[in-house]
C-alpha cells in the first residue's frame, strides 16, 4: 500500500510494525502501559479503556509530564472510551522520542483495555 505524503501522514507500515499490549493499571498516579525505547516514538493507532468505578485518566509522554491527552473522566464502573484504529498511515497521539507511554490515574481504580501501537523515529 503506498501513503502519499502529507501533513500528519506515517511512512507506509506493515503488520509486522503494528505492536498490540493489554493495559492493566489501579495505581493512583503513574502506570506505565509501554516502556521508552532509546530513540524511539510510540505512536498510538487506537486503544480502549474502561474503568472498574469512579477515576480521571491522562495519556502522558513520559511519567508525570507531557500531556499527550486531556483528563478523561470515567464516572462509574463500565465507563470507558473507545479510540478506533487510524486510517493507515496515520496515528492519534505520539510520545516524545525515548520516553514511556503513561497512563496517569487519579484514583486508584482498574483501568483496563488494549492499546495497538506502533516505533518510529
Amino acid at each position: 500500500m503506498t501513503i502519499h505524503a502529507g501533513w500528519g501522514q506515517d511512512l507506509p507500515i506493515n503488520d509486522a510494525e503494528i505492536r498490540r499490549a493489554a493495559i492493566s493499571g489501579a495505581t493512583s498516579g503513574n502506570n506505565t502501559l509501554v516502556a521508552a525505547v532509546s530513540g524511539l516514538k510510540i505512536k498510538v493507532l487506537g486503544m480502549v479503556l474502561y474503568a472498574a468505578g469512579a477515576v480521571d485518566v491522562r495519556l502522558e509522554s513520559g511519567a508525570g509530564t507531557t500531556a499527550l491527552t486531556g483528563v478523561m473522566s470515567f464516572a462509574a464502573a463500565g465507563d470507558g472510551v473507545v479510540i478506533p484504529i487510524a486510517p493507515p498511515g496515520y496515528h492519534w497521539i505520539e510520545t516524545a522520542a525515548g520516553a514511556l507511554l503513561n497512563m496517569e490515574l487519579g484514583g486508584a481504580v482498574q483501568v483496563s483495555g488494549f492499546l495497538v501501537y506502533q516505533l518510529s523515529a
